[in-house]
């Protein structure tokens, strides 16, 4: 059951990560047309309505990218690349995660997420199939339990959603114009308040916490002002480039052992390429259902 368990608990990862970085399209300040944007670097915006609404639209006009992303915590350090489509009931993506040496390769796509196993899982899973599915209609309980939410996420994600999270829960507190791998940026020092930031990611995925967790998250967090010191490099076509989250000050308040730091680095290039992502023959798909029935009979 170890591997049903990590499935388990990867998706719910992939699905607060996601909602992290995607959600609902939000009314505001009105951007300017797509063949209003500028290539060359314009000065940094102090208004971060504006700076959200104008990254929007240049998101939706390029639509793809190829993402890098790296996450440190204390002594453990995870790192995933990928490409993702931004496309609403359209969006799709892969990604390959390597965490504590342990690959884990998954996609998005025809509104389900498949993760492909190697001959460990597949033996512990009692499975000749190289792939397993997670889906919004799916009739096993991890796929009951996240697949309405997962799907939610990954259609509205949108890396402006970083953007659009500053806008509703922080403020930019420093900009300035800095080069980065060889191109010019719009630089911004942020600060994100975790309650409010929560509040927008719980009211994305559509589905309430148990009153217990609310009740838990309350105690470790009301009064502290905890923040999420952010920043943002952003190219000539409001375009996020790189994006640098540091989470020591959160993850300490909600009592993780250590006094390590916790940051995540997103890094995003090749806007606007191709995405070529197809999901796997059904014939090489697992019925995830039965897996588990099978792994929960040793």
């Amino acid at each position: 059951m170890k591997r049903v368990t990590m499935l388990a608990t990867i998706t719910t990862a992939a699905v607060l990560a996601l909602s992290a970085c995607g959600g609902e399209k939000q009314p505001g300040t009105a951007a300017p047309a797509p063949s209003e944007v500028k290539s060359s670097l314009s000065s940094p915006l102090g208004d971060p309505i504006q700076l959200a609404a104008l990254t929007r639209e240049s998101t939706k006009k390029a639509k793809s990218s190829k993402v890098t992303m790296e996450t440190v915590a204390g002594a453990e350090k995870s790192t995933a690349s990928g490409q993702g489509l931004y496309d609403g009931e359209n969006s799709k993506f892969s990604m390959v995660m390597d965490s504590d040496g342990k690959k884990i390769d998954m996609l998005f796509v025809d509104n389900a997420l498949f993760f492909k196993l190697d001959a460990a899982d597949q033996a512990e899973m009692k499975t000749d199939k190289p792939y397993v599915k997670i889906s919004a209609d799916g009739q096993d309980p991890i796929s009951q339990l996240l697949g309405k939410m997962m799907s939610k996420a990954v259609k509205e994600s949108d890396p402006s959603r970083t953007i659009e999270q500053i806008s509703k829960a922080g403020k930019i507190t420093k900009s300035d114009q800095v080069e980065l791998n060889g191109e010019q940026t719009n630089h911004y020092v942020v600060e994100i308040e975790v309650e409010k930031a929560m509040a927008l990611v719980v009211g994305d995925l559509g589905v309430p916490l148990p009153a217990e967790v609310l009740k838990q998250l309350d105690a470790k967090l009301k009064g502290k002002n905890i923040t999420i010191p952010t920043e943002l490099w952003l190219n000539a076509d409001q375009l996020p480039v790189q994006v640098v989250s540091d989470q020591t000050a959160f993850v300490k308040a909600m009592g993780a052992p250590g006094d390590g730091v916790a940051k995540t680095t997103v890094k995003y290039t090749d806007w606007g390429a191709p995405v070529n992502i197809t999901a796997p023959p059904a014939d090489q798909v697992g019925d995830l259902a039965e897996i588990m029935k099978k792994a929960g009979g040793r």
